[in-house]
């Protein structure tokens, strides 16, 4: 499950050293907003072009730290952070499992959300035709994300996986005031939990 889960993240962006320019650019071109909330449409394909699958949903991060990805078509799933913990719910199964924040910030949603230098630290960038391209230097699972812009807004974001695979989310309807009270999630009671954190 949590190989699922890190899957969502880095599909459900960041970030390094390779040129310090491009960095810096990035964090204070396109990355100097607090909050942002999209609508997203993901569309995940093969090595040939085919496609694997398509979703719909909406997409809130506010820095520090905070994330909800809500999935509303064609399954309903939510992952958002709570605190320390990041929660992954599926209301088809009941089931809601429970991860340390720490050991998934290789989620390019997660990073977005991250101040902290020694995480942004694991990336390399640079620009792009399209925006910018950003590559970590240990994760196995990922192979790349690129950030396109329409000026200084992200437009889309593109994950290619290890396994050929990739993930495009493409947002519109996007805002940078971000209510709190958009990452407030409440688990029915009744639902099943899977605690994954390691102190457990």
């Amino acid at each position: 499950m949590k190989k699922i889960v890190s899957s969502l993240l880095l599909c459900v962006a960041m970030i390094g050293m390779a040129n310090a320019s491009d960095k810096e650019s990035l964090q204070k071109e396109v990355l100097s907003y607090q909050a942002i909330k999209a609508d997203f449409a993901q569309t995940v394909t093969k090595n040939d072009g085919s496609v694997l699958s398509n979703s719909t949903g909406y997409l809130a991060l506010k820095r520090p730290d905070h994330l909800m990805m809500h999935t509303l078509d064609p399954d309903e799933q939510v992952l958002f952070t709570k605190g320390n913990v990041v929660v992954f719910y599926d209301p088809f199964v009941e089931q809601a499992s429970l991860y340390d924040k720490k050991d998934l910030y290789s989620s390019p949603f997660l990073l977005l959300t991250s101040n902290d230098e020694k995480i942004w630290g694991q990336y390399e960038i640079s620009k792009s035709t399209k925006g910018y391209k950003i590559v970590p230097k240990n994760t196995q699972e990922l192979k790349s994300i690129e950030l396109e812009l329409n000026g200084k807004n992200i437009k889309a974001i593109v994950i290619c996986m290890a396994d050929g695979n990739t993930n495009r989310y493409d947002l519109k309807n996007i805002t940078n005031s971000v209510a709190d009270s958009v990452f407030d999630y409440t688990i029915p009671d009744g639902t099943q939990l899977d605690d994954e954190r390691r102190s457990n």
